[in-house]
């Protein structure tokens, strides 16, 4: 299992806006700081070869948590899970930690309140038939 934490603020990978003949670009100006931190990190932990096999990915997103939270127990705020996923998955591809995103078969992913550092927590290991 390969293991590590991204310092810095989660920010989810979704819609996009279109400028006309194909251009399009991501809606969230937070993103490609993020994405590159994890890339960043990731390469750290990369092997001699991208990991070219079904994989399961477990990420805790550690959000920070504002003086007066909506909900006290839990961040259910924006960004969506999902799309918090989706830019971890793209930036384990772009680092070269996976082949390719469509690696990950298997997501185990939560948003919790940040006690100390916000970022994520992000553990991959290879799927067996078992599973």
């Amino acid at each position: 299992m390969i293991s590590f934490f991204v310092p810095g603020t989660p920010a989810g990978q979704g819609s996009k806006t279109f400028y006309g003949k194909g251009r399009m670009a991501e809606s969230s100006k937070k993103l490609k700081p993020w994405r590159d931190e994890v890339t960043r990190v990731a390469k750290l932990h990369a092997l001699d070869a991208p990991i070219d096999l079904p994989v399961r990915v477990y990420a805790t997103f550690w959000i920070e948590r504002p003086g007066r939270p909506k909900f006290a127990d839990y961040p259910a705020t924006p960004f969506d899970l999902d799309k918090l996923c989706r830019g971890v998955g793209d930036a384990l591809q772009q680092s070269g930690l996976l082949k390719d995103d469509s690696r990950i078969v298997t997501w185990v992913a939560k948003k919790r309140w940040a006690l100390d550092t916000p970022g994520a927590s992000i553990s991959i290991e290879p799927v067996t038939p078992a599973d």
